[in-house]
């Protein structure tokens, strides 16, 4: 989309420190993000109102249109949960670490546990991605594709050193992505499974796709 929905307003905090205000606007933005989640998952977003969010967060229809400008922005504010500092958080992970295979884990592991955490969310995406303005879709598709090109960078990074056998990294790079939405996709197989044995087993798949072929 062209903007993301609006910001608290900063003279409600007048007085207060930056932080702060950034704060508390953040946590009044996942506040409504539980609301309307709760609404969606109880009947679609095709069925929810303006007004039935406001009522549900205890808030005036003034104070709702203060974050949003439209009812798809709702929508939106969900969403836009998932991804936030994602890939810095990434980076971050993998910074901390020596050598290209462990910074892949490493921001593998950072990207399957937001998703992991995120399930709810990705599966409200999917379900109603017709929902979305245009211009949303195609910021959506712009944050996955820099995900996936860092995941891809990294791959490449291993063919070149010698560290993984030469793969199609663009294709690989979006299968981690989806590994990681599979809690959402097909959450029933993953019930009374450990996330952490999960996770072991999805990045023992990826990794066999990686590691060299014994020399003939």
């Amino acid at each position: 989309m062209a903007v993301r929905p609006k910001k608290i307003e900063d003279g409600q905090d007048t007085g207060k420190p930056r932080g702060v205000r950034q704060e508390r606007a953040r946590q009044r933005r996942r506040h409504l993000s539980e609301v309307v989640m709760q609404l969606i998952q109880e009947r679609g977003f095709d069925a929810i109102s303006v007004n039935e969010v406001a009522e549900r967060a205890s808030m005036s229809i003034g104070g709702l249109y203060r974050h949003i400008s439209t009812k798809s922005d709702l929508l939106e504010m969900v969403c836009d949960e998932i991804n936030l500092d994602l890939l810095e958080e990434m980076k971050a992970a993998a910074g901390k670490v020596q050598g290209v295979p462990a910074k892949l884990d490493a921001a593998i592991r950072v990207y399957w546990l937001r998703h992991w955490d995120s399930s709810a969310s990705i599966l409200v995406a999917y379900r109603e991605y017709q929902s979305f303005s245009e211009t949303a879709k195609k910021r959506y598709r712009s944050e996955e594709h820099h995900l996936a090109e860092y995941f891809s960078d990294l791959i490449r990074a291993g063919v070149a050193v010698d560290e993984f056998r030469a793969v199609d990294d663009r294709l690989l790079a979006h299968e981690i992505i989806l590994l990681s939405h599979m809690r959402a996709l097909k959450g029933y197989a993953f019930r009374d499974r450990p996330r952490d044995a999960i996770l072991a087993e999805q990045l023992d798949l990826i990794f066999s796709r990686l590691r060299p072929l014994p020399s003939s």
